[in-house]
């Protein structure tokens, strides 16, 4: 069992050192800048069909998967493959995923919170935050509870319209001691959802750009929006284990529809 395991499972989070190059950074981080300033020009996005509309205003841009090819590599590092692997299984698909970052001037506070905590009776979930530039206290560094994902989903409750508005009560953050999760750019941090974190208010004038995914096993191929999209696994020798009940074709709609006509036109 490697070290990162080991920690994740004992602490909740681990940090796997340098996953991404710099020369990828430099491009991601240019590719984030001209997507924020499209967002702010307020433009059609012809996405909306499909997934969330960038929040500029609070700091993430949703689906960059999805959206642009240049997240894909990130999104599938193998040394995070392996490591996720081993608590999720060899099927694993994103369930979402952002780019999370703290605008100057603007209220960018992330209140203790328990990731999909309104999600309870959903599979069981990872993140991983992928630091685009170096993450310190000083520019709004993420802080955890070590060991708190062993507690289960806390009690919480919710502040509409905000991009996080789902807070694990007061009482249950209160005197707790919490640990800041400083990162070099390149570096990944993977959490248990469950795992309480949250982030200060920050007006820095250095950046804190970090790429977030979430991830699942194939227990429920259900992502919140868009479709299924397997970043490690999914073979068929793999899926029949886990799937092995006779297909039932399900009938469309036109099928539906001409059983219909036939028989008004019996009438």
């Amino acid at each position: 069992m490697s070290e990162y395991i080991t920690q994740l499972q004992a602490q909740g989070f681990t940090v796997i050192p340098a996953v991404a190059p710099l020369e990828k950074l430099i491009d991601i981080r240019q590719l984030t800048e001209e997507i924020v300033e499209y967002s702010e020009q307020h433009l059609e996005d012809p996405f909306d069909l499909y997934y969330l509309r960038h929040r500029s205003d609070q700091g993430v841009l949703y689906d960059l998967f999805q959206r642009h090819p240049e997240f894909q590599d990130l999104a599938k590092s193998s040394e995070v493959m392996k490591t996720l692997a081993s608590v999720l299984g060899d099927d694993i698909f994103l369930y979402e995923n952002s780019l999370v970052y703290k605008p100057p001037g603007c209220a960018n506070a992330v209140p203790w919170h328990q990731d999909f905590i309104s999600r309870p009776n959903e599979p069981k979930k990872f993140i991983v935050w992928i630091a685009i530039d170096d993450v310190s206290v000083e520019n709004g560094a993420l802080k955890a509870i070590p060991g708190s994902h062993k507690e289960g989903y806390l009690p919480w409750y919710r502040v509409k319209g905000e991009t996080h508005h789902d807070r694990v009560q007061e009482e249950f953050i209160r005197g707790r001691e919490a640990r800041y999760l400083e990162m070099k750019a390149g570096d990944a941090l993977i959490f248990d959802a469950m795992l309480l974190h949250s982030s200060d208010e920050c007006h820095s004038e250095l950046p804190r750009r970090a790429y977030r995914i979430s991830y699942q096993g194939f227990d429920a191929i259900r992502p919140p929006r868009g479709t299924p999209v397997v970043v490690y696994g999914g073979r068929p020798d793999s899926l029949s284990k886990k799937y092995s009940a006779p297909r039932v074709d399900k009938p469309s709609w036109r099928v539906f529809m001409n059983k219909v006509g036939k028989r008004l036109a019996r009438l």
